[in-house]
């Protein structure tokens, strides 16, 4: 299990090395929401995320090993946790929240079983990926109910987790952003009719070894967004193979890692930096 003590010591150790590591924002129960930024300031910029869904909490070490071996020309700037209560929910259950009427609300969310290891949404049952103002609510997995997956919440950006990733994202105006998901080994690309930089993408499949496929249907999530409001190159990179549960995907980071492990560097030759 990768718990909350050994995020905070990697973010620790990333700190100890020359990293920058500051909060972007608060979760809806007031958990900091840290990023780490390494690399020049200036110049084109690279924002990854990672854990925006809670069961996929293996993309947290992932990414920040990724920016451990980092020491490119580009400023990276990786928001490692970005659901960190439906993380904490997803591994610990009703023990991480303290306040009893949330905890009944989740329950009956929960169809009143106290296992959310298959838990994606945040604490208030919003699934974030489907938060963003990008055609919103018209995915075709949307509901507009709490759930623990793929409810929309009842307006686009009404939960602190993407407000602060947003702000993060206008202020940084990253040329590359990379959203780092589990399963499947595809990496998605592409919104609506736009299609930032494919050659770009192709290279980011290349390294990986991943498939490219467009998601002109999607809506809602983080990458939608990213491309509709700056039309540049946006990716969501699913990792791990289906046929492994969500919680075992830690068994496989190092063969996750290889695959990924020059996606930064990669990702820095196609802003030119």
């Amino acid at each position: 299990m990768y718990d909350l003590t050994s995020f905070q010591e990697d973010l620790r150790q990333l700190y100890q090395d020359g990293a920058q590591v500051f909060d972007i924002g608060y979760t809806y129960l007031g958990r900091p929401i840290p990023c780490v930024f390494k690399g020049n300031p200036d110049g084109a910029q690279i924002l990854i995320h990672a854990s925006i869904h809670a069961r996929e909490w293996v993309t947290t070490p992932l990414v920040l090993q990724m920016m451990k071996n980092y020491d490119g020309a580009c400023g990276v700037w990786c928001v490692p946790m970005v659901n960190i209560d439906g993380v904490l929910l997803c591994q610990q259950g009703l023990s991480s929240i303290s306040q009893s009427g949330l905890k009944e609300f989740l329950l009956d969310v929960n169809g009143n079983s106290t296992d959310f290891s298959l838990w994606k949404a945040n604490a208030r049952a919003v699934d974030l990926n489907v938060n963003y103002n990008a055609l919103w609510g018209k995915g075709a997995q949307n509901v507009t109910y709490p759930a623990p997956a793929n409810y929309i919440g009842q307006f686009p950006f009404s939960e602190p987790e993407n407000v602060a990733l947003r702000a993060l994202t206008e202020r940084v105006k990253p040329a590359v952003t990379l959203s780092y998901h589990a399963r499947g080994n595809v990496i998605y690309k592409a919104f609506s009719c736009l299609d930032p930089n494919p050659d770009g993408a192709q290279l980011i499949s290349n390294v990986t070894d991943y498939p490219l496929f467009d998601t002109y249907d999607s809506t809602g999530g983080y990458k939608d967004w990213y491309i509709a409001t700056f039309q540049q190159l946006g990716l969501t990179i699913e990792v791990g193979d289906n046929d492994v549960p969500y919680d075992k995907l830690i068994d496989t980071l190092p063969a996750i890692y290889e695959r990924n492990k020059n996606v930064l560097s990669t990702a820095c030759k196609i802003i030119g930096e």
